[in-house]
């Protein structure tokens, strides 16, 4: 009563290649969608009947126990799946113990399991948001990356055309005597001065796209 009212699923095996059942809680039988008599009609109370149409879960099923019985271990610890009657699959954590008694010859397997559905989907939702994080501090990092690239590459330009600006300035400024001169010295300056404008307002544009934003002319 006490094992029922935690909801804890309760059975006994036959260590056999069917991990026939000899005795089960109602509990048990209930995550099946099946009663005790149902259960035995239709299975025979073979465990591989029951997953017959999903023989890839029994198969993890008897690998994860057989393995621990090679390795001589007391018992074994696993998750599974499993499809009611009717509604959506269930998510069981698997606990059994080989008991060291025996039936005709056959080791005897103590099973307790009990529903995780929920937390696995906790679980799910838990790694998918993590992994979200990871993917937004990838790009941050490859954000940050570009950026050092981008800041070099535009303090360079923007040096350049200043010392050419700052040149031409001091050579007009030497050439007020000579008109022509001073006007070539100023024609030079505008060109790079507008130059210098494209290529800053290009390197905003391209930041503000590079960091997802609306680009204002």
């Amino acid at each position: 009563m006490i094992i029922d009212g935690m909801h804890f699923g309760v059975s006994k095996h036959l260590f056999d290649k069917h991990f026939t059942i000899l005795w089960a809680n109602d509990y048990a039988y209930g995550l099946t969608g099946y009663t005790k008599d149902e259960f035995y009609l239709k299975y025979r109370n073979r465990v591989d009947e029951y997953y017959r149409k999903d023989s890839e879960t029994f198969d993890y099923m008897s690998s994860k126990i057989e393995e621990a019985w090679k390795k001589q271990k007391e018992g074994y610890l696993f998750e599974c799946p499993v499809k009611p009657k009717r509604g959506k699959t269930v998510w069981l954590a698997m606990n059994g113990r080989f008991s060291g008694e025996t039936y005709r010859g056959v080791p005897l397997i103590w099973n307790v399991f009990y529903d995780i559905t929920d937390i696995r989907r906790s679980r799910k939702e838990l790694e998918e948001k993590s992994e979200l994080l990871i993917s937004e501090l990838q790009k941050v990092e490859q954000m940050k990356q570009w950026l050092t690239c981008f800041v070099s590459e535009l303090n360079e330009d923007v040096h350049s055309m200043a010392n050419i600006i700052g040149g031409l300035s001091d050579v007009a400024v030497l050439s007020l005597n000579n008109p022509k001169r001073c006007e070539a010295c100023l024609k030079e300056i505008t060109v790079t001065s507008r130059q210098l404008r494209k290529k800053v307002c290009g390197a905003s544009r391209n930041f503000q796209q590079e960091a997802g934003l609306e680009y204002e002319v």
